[in-house]
């Protein structure tokens, strides 16, 4: 009996042992098919994640969306690997989870959790940004190309494979107001960017295209130095190499006067007497459409694709285009020929003049920013911000240079020894020489010990909440040196006066409070800019430049004119004097009456001034150095004065930031600016608030109407 019980037990052990087997033998299978399902899954999922980047079709863009042309760009080995490409997309969304946790400073994408299913898929998928972005509501545009231009998660967070397809996608499915809004986002990815789309072939040389394109313009109705340069370029060509005798390179301006002496390549040189004509054509409004209908366009194309890196050919390339920019009817044309991607180039140069003149075409073209009707003509530069901003910009700080002055290099940072002196210095004439020809050579030179424009380096970071601006105009010693011998009387204070005030209202100013920053002659310029539009404004309009107008800084400005210019009056018929000099002699009448105006207007309107003399003398060449101002013409006699051991050159270029004249002048502005400030708060509230609640209001705010 006994055995028999533990046969049976025996038997019941095997029994539970095999039916054990044949459960984890189903769990096995099971298992593995829930691996192949869901690795399946994946893998589809993947395939059609590349197949739609392939073969994406914009169904719910506009009319005005996708260009004329599409680009695909082959994958490599790496990206044929579908496992590679399932391990990204987990690390592309896991990177995408942690930015939306991490950005909490974005105000109405991150104030919720990221786990709703509409905001997690808003911030993966770039379509649903893309549809955000072409929304009616302006703010709900705004803010979707903003986190579209910082989905820098896409490239892996510099870790992982590039995943080019979604900026692809992207590129093809912008219409031209998100991929202007895109390009005027600071540090935005390039990838959003197609390349230009390729030329028609032409059997012409590209200076053939430029003669036939200047010879088709109008020749009628022109004013005399347009019709000059057009002469000038026609007359000249291959037998004659553009001549550029006073380093000055624009119209109406020495605008690229710095980049004149940084390349003498033969090729280049070519160019430059095309591109003046071409840009003193871009100046009139008449002209415009024609040069587009002609194709100049295609044909500015077809030079940068010869000179992609110079900065003295892109100057001039980025300034034309940014004159058309001006005119709205030819923004389409603009960017369906591939303008925009180059001017995100140019934006992001070391230089700052093609950096500046890149911001001013993309500025034109945007007609979504904070005050889409601005408009920057040539002759009104943009230093800060060179694109859409966040940060509330309350005052404006307008640069005006003085006679051979420049938009550019006049405000760079002064020399403090030898070395500095190879990489740049300046010839008695006011041009700017460096033996560098390009782009890349120049920024191995420039250090974050040197800058070539210290309103940009320092000024823009110690006060982030301004918009700086620098003018141009053309300026000559003598008539012999003159790029256009006609209308030399348009040189004068008061002719220049009209047409900066009227460029700068076109740019807004007047909208915010106004401080001038000005050397030598430039401080005349704009005292006779104030009194002109005080004269022209109106009661009860809006506030005009001279009402807006909070504080002026003039660095070594002749009130009361110079001894240097009775010199050239002297020998008038050998120097030929130029209008700018004319002005400028000691004792002048003309000068006399303008400062007694102006001093009634600052008293008037409660103008502070900082004013700045030399005490060194300049040398003037051939050796001979001489005080230029001395300090019984550059101290106005009212508001703060300092005198200075520099010369007239250097005055307005601080050695460093922690010198005495750049300490002074970023204390005044700051005081300024503060001021500005709290009166325009004040005067805001005096408006806003009952009279009866001000009084408590104004008393927990420690501010009173009457301060």
């Amino acid at each position: 009996m006994t055995s028999l019980i533990c046969l049976r037990r025996i038997t019941n052990q095997g029994s539970k042992r095999a039916r054990g087997r044949r459960l984890s033998r189903k769990a096995q299978v099971g298992s593995a098919l829930v691996a192949v399902a869901t690795g399946g899954g994946l893998l589809y999922g993947c395939y059609r994640t590349l197949d739609r980047a392939v073969h994406y079709k914009p169904d719910f863009i506009g009319p005005e969306a996708g260009g004329k042309y599409i680009y695909l760009k082959p994958l490599n080995d790496k990206q044929d690997d579908l496992v590679s490409q399932v391990k990204n997309k987990v690390q592309w969304n896991y990177h995408a989870l942690e930015s939306i946790v991490l950005e909490q400073d974005e105000a109405g994408w991150t104030s919720f959790l990221p786990f709703g299913k509409k905001k997690h898929r808003l911030w993966n998928d770039p379509r649903s940004l893309l549809l955000k972005a072409q929304s009616e509501n302006r703010s709900e545009r705004l803010a979707a190309v903003c986190a579209l231009a910082k989905r820098h998660i896409w490239h892996g967070a510099a870790l992982f494979l590039t995943l080019d397809h979604e900026y692809r996608m992207v590129a093809q499915s912008c219409d031209h107001r998100t991929l202007v809004g895109l390009a005027r986002t600071n540090d935005v990815d390039e990838r959003f960017f197609l390349p230009p789309p390729p030329l028609p072939e032409s059997e012409n040389t590209v200076e053939e295209d430029l003669r036939k394109l200047l010879a088709a313009l109008p020749k009628s109705g022109i004013d005399p130095c347009t019709e000059y340069f057009t002469m000038m370029a026609l007359q000249g060509g291959q037998g004659s190499q553009a001549d550029d005798q006073t380093g000055s390179m624009c119209f109406g301006g020495n605008q690229l006067s710095f980049i004149t002496s940084l390349s003498k390549i033969p090729q280049e040189s070519l160019f430059s007497n095309y591109l003046l004509a071409l840009l003193s054509h871009s100046e009139l409004s008449s002209h415009c459409k024609e040069l587009v209908r002609l194709g100049a366009l295609q044909v500015l194309m077809r030079i940068y694709n010869s000179q992609p890196d110079s900065p003295k050919v892109n100057c001039y390339l980025a300034q034309i285009i940014a004159n058309l920019a001006v005119y709205e009817d030819l923004h389409a044309d603009i960017v369906q020929a591939g303008w925009v991607t180059i001017l995100v180039k140019w934006k992001k140069s070391k230089f700052t003049e093609l950096a500046s003149q890149a911001a001013r075409a993309l500025a034109n073209l945007d007609k979504d920013g904070d005050i889409a009707e601005l408009k920057y003509a040539n002759g009104v530069n943009i230093i800060h911000p060179l694109g859409r901003t966040r940060t509330p910009v309350h005052a404006d700080v307008v640069f005006v240079h003085g006679l051979m002055g420049g938009a550019f290099y006049t405000w760079r940072q002064g020399q403090e020894d030898q070395d500095k002196e190879k990489i740049v210095s300046l010839t008695t004439d006011g041009t700017l020489v460096t033996p560098m020809n390009d782009e890349q050579q120049l920024s191995k030179h420039t250090t974050s010990k040197f800058t070539d424009c210290w309103p940009k380096s320092w000024l823009a970071k110690d006060c982030p909440n301004i918009r700086i601006l620098t003018i141009t105009y053309d300026t000559q010693l003598t008539e012999w040196t003159s790029k256009c011998p006609f209308e030399s009387e348009k040189r004068s204070l008061s002719q220049r006066s009209g047409e900066i005030i009227q460029k700068l209202k076109e740019a807004g100013l007047g909208h915010r409070p106004i401080i001038w920053v000005t050397h030598s002659m430039g401080g005349l310029l704009v005292k006779q800019m104030l009194l002109d539009a005080e004269q022209t404004s109106t009661s009860g309009s809006t506030p005009s430049i001279s009402d807006q107008t909070r504080a002026v800084i003039f660095y070594s400005t002749p009130h009361h004119g110079v001894s240097l210019a009775a010199y050239s009056q002297q020998a008038k018929y050998l120097i030929l004097p130029s209008v700018e000099v004319k002005e400028l002699v000691l004792g002048s009448p003309y000068l006399k009456s303008l400062h007694g105006r102006f001093r009634a207007l600052v008293q008037t309107k409660q103008i502070h001034t900082l004013s700045f003399g030399e005490t060194k003398p300049t040398n003037i060449g051939l050796s001979i150095k001489k005080l230029i101002v001395p300090t019984s013409s550059s101290n106005p006699g009212f508001g703060e004065y300092h005198d200075l051991d520099v010369n007239h050159m250097n005055i307005c270029k601080p050695s460093n930031k922690t010198s005495l004249l750049y300490q002074l002048t970023l204390q005044f502005i700051t005081k300024n600016l503060q001021h500005s400030f709290a009166t325009e708060l004040t005067e805001k509230l005096a408006q806003d608030v009952d009279d009866e609640d001000s009084d408590e209001l104004m008393r927990l705010l420690g501010m009173g109407f009457s301060d």
